[in-house]
């Protein structure tokens, strides 16, 4: 569980100025990618189509697997989607129950949430990065490819800046992740816009 790319993603968006919406979305992004790099889910003709590939023995992502044997064909966008609060619930339900996960409680207002128990999961997420920014391509595999893309496409643990300055190489990365890394960069376009329009409805005169 720990190894999944939905974890490595999670741990990477482990940051007080993340979103949970954003995490949410990274998170379904990344279970979805993870299938598609095990070989139970597939490209056809812009639709995710779960293969006959034998089941991945995680739990979270054999759930995801059943679920979109129900929903199939669907689009890579309306599968990321659909169910990311749930999947980002059933992992955080996982990681807490590995002891991969503790409560506990903000500074301000004393709220209680989540955290990771090792900060060590943070910093190998975060190194993962860097590695596959930096790291002579041949040295990058599939599954960290795919998380630097995912980040960047979501635009968590990775600044725009950051984003502009390693195009080219997250351009090679994108073609190691998978379809699910362009729709989630429209996924996030289409509610950054979402949030645009209702900000310029809700001030205009």
């Amino acid at each position: 569980m720990s190894d999944s790319l939905p974890a490595r993603a999670y741990f990477l968006a482990c940051d007080p100025a993340s979103r949970r919406s954003s995490t949410a979305l990274l998170v379904r992004a990344a279970a979805v990618t993870d299938l598609v790099l095990r070989g139970n889910l597939r490209d056809q003709r812009g639709h995710a189509e779960p293969t006959d590939a034998a089941p991945t023995g995680d739990l979270l992502l054999d759930d995801l697997l059943t679920d979109l044997r129900t929903h199939s064909p669907a689009s890579w966008r309306a599968l990321l989607r659909r169910g990311r609060n749930d999947t980002l619930q059933s992992l955080e339900t996982q990681l807490s129950a590995s002891g991969l996960l503790e409560e506990g409680t903000t500074s301000f207002l004393r709220r209680k949430v989540l955290v990771p128990a090792d900060s060590s999961r943070v910093r190998e997420a975060h190194a993962d990065l860097k590695r596959a920014l930096a790291a002579p391509l041949s040295e990058v595999d599939s599954p960290t490819a795919a998380l630097a893309a995912l980040a960047a496409a979501s635009g968590v643990g990775v600044a725009r800046s950051e984003a502009r300055k390693h195009a080219d190489r997250l351009a090679e990365l994108e073609k190691l992740a998978g379809p699910a890394v362009p729709a989630l960069r429209k996924a996030v376009a289409g509610r950054r816009a979402a949030r645009i329009a209702a900000f310029s409805g809700g001030s205009g005169g």
